[in-house]
C-alpha cells in the first residue's frame, strides 16, 4: 500500500490510514453518551470512505497539538492516538531508510480512496 501511495503522491496520507488502521478502534462510547460519542464521531465522517475519516481524525488531532483534552471532548482514545503516532514514526523512519519519498496530496483525497 505505501509503495503504491509513493508512486501516487499521497505517501503522507497513506501512511497515516495505514498506522491508525494498526490500532483497534479509536473512537469510544460511553454508557449513558452513545448519541454524544455518535455525534461527535459524525462530524469526522467522510462520505464512503472510512479511510478518509480515520485520516481526517488524526489529522484534526494533529492540528489540535496531539492533545489529550481534545481526544477526551471528541470520545477518541488518546493512547490509542498516541500508539497510532509511534507506529506512524516507526514507519516513517522505514520509509526514510528505503529511501521512499514521504509526499502529500494536500487536499485531493480522492487519489487516497
Amino acid at each position: 500500500m505505501l509503495i503504491v501511495a509513493c508512486d501516487m503522491r499521497c505517501s503522507e496520507e497513506v501512511l497515516t490510514v495505514v498506522s491508525m488502521l494498526s490500532v483497534p478502534s479509536v473512537f469510544y462510547r460511553p454508557k449513558g453518551r452513545e448519541e454524544d460519542g455518535d455525534a461527535k464521531r459524525e462530524k469526522f465522517q467522510v462520505p464512503e470512505s472510512d479511510h478518509l475519516t480515520l485520516l481526517n481524525v488524526y489529522q484534526q488531532w494533529r492540528v489540535h497539538r496531539y492533545s489529550a483534552s481534545w481526544c477526551a471532548e471528541h470520545f477518541v482514545h488518546v493512547k490509542a492516538m498516541r500508539k497510532v503516532r509511534e507506529i506512524r514514526a516507526q514507519l516513517k523512519d522505514i520509509m526514510d531508510q528505503q529511501k521512499m519519498r514521504i509526499q502529500s496530496c494536500g487536499t485531493d483525497w480522492d487519489i487516497v480512496r
